[in-house]
């Protein structure tokens, strides 16, 4: 499931504390997605998980790229550029006695 450009409120840069657009900051993505989990993920990360608070002054940045959208009244939260699964040696091992 992806997001359509034109719902986009709001986007994060990875290593950010503020939006693109200067409304939202990090603080307000914890505030607004408590413990929700980030929509088109293949595994299950929640929004929270992707914002990390640095020492400087407890500023709260963000971990990946994030988009905010708007849809019917409701907002969600996506990965931008969502992250391949990693892979594990006895996933790769298995792949390759298969392919054999």
């Amino acid at each position: 499931m992806s997001y359509r450009e034109k719902d986009v409120v709001a986007k994060f840069t990875k290593g950010n504390h503020q939006s693109d657009c200067k409304k939202y900051t990090a603080d307000d993505l914890l505030d607004m997605f408590d413990e929700t989990l980030v929509t088109n993920l293949p595994f299950e990360t929640t929004v929270n998980e992707c914002i990390e608070h640095v020492d400087l002054d407890s500023v709260a940045l963000v971990t990946i790229d994030l988009a905010v959208t708007e849809e019917n009244d409701d907002m969600f939260c996506y990965a931008i550029d969502e992250p391949l699964v990693e892979c594990s040696a006895s996933l790769d091992n298995e792949f390759a006695n298969e392919s054999i």
